[in-house]
């Protein structure tokens, strides 16, 4: 950017003497002032010229910098449009992940009640178990039986 104001400050310098100079060369060589404006009407076709020039260079930068804007408003489009993508794709990774933990928590849960009735079955087919433990047991694994009836039923249900 440095660079370009150098440049253009050069040029506005360059400008400015050369316009400069040939004001003390009309003058210098042209001694009658009839003559000088005769001389000085002749470039003003020239003048007329370098205006035009300037406005369409002012239009053409001002159509590129709202090309620009433009072409800056699409890509703003495409990434607000990308990241509504990459959000519903988080949220139902997320909706993934929740139905995999509930999934492992009654997987968890019934091998644990799986567990619990192996183990009164294993004490109520003990030969050293009393007959008050024996009911325990069997109440106890009946209880287990209905929560894994229980689990399995609402497994199915949301398979559904």
């Amino acid at each position: 950017m440095k660079r370009i104001l150098n440049s253009f400050q050069a040029l506005v310098l360059l400008t400015i003497a050369v316009w400069f100079l040939s004001a003390l060369a009309i003058l210098y060589f042209i001694d009658d002032w009839g003559a000088r404006g005769t001389f000085g009407d002749l470039f003003g076709a020239v003048n007329a010229l370098f205006s035009g020039l300037a406005f369409a260079g002012l239009l053409y930068s001002l159509l590129e910098n709202k090309r620009q804007i433009m072409a800056q408003q699409e890509e703003l489009i495409l990434n607000r449009q990308e990241l509504l993508k990459a959000r519903k794709i988080q949220e139902k990774t997320e909706k993934a992940i929740e139905a995999q933990v509930s999934q492992m928590k009654n997987t968890a849960r019934l091998s644990g009640l799986n567990t619990l009735v192996n183990y009164f079955t294993a004490k109520i087919n003990d030969a050293n178990s009393t007959d008050e433990e024996i009911q325990v047991a069997k109440e106890k694994r009946r209880e287990a039986i209905r929560e894994i009836d229980r689990l399995i039923k609402w497994a199915n249900a949301d398979d559904f």
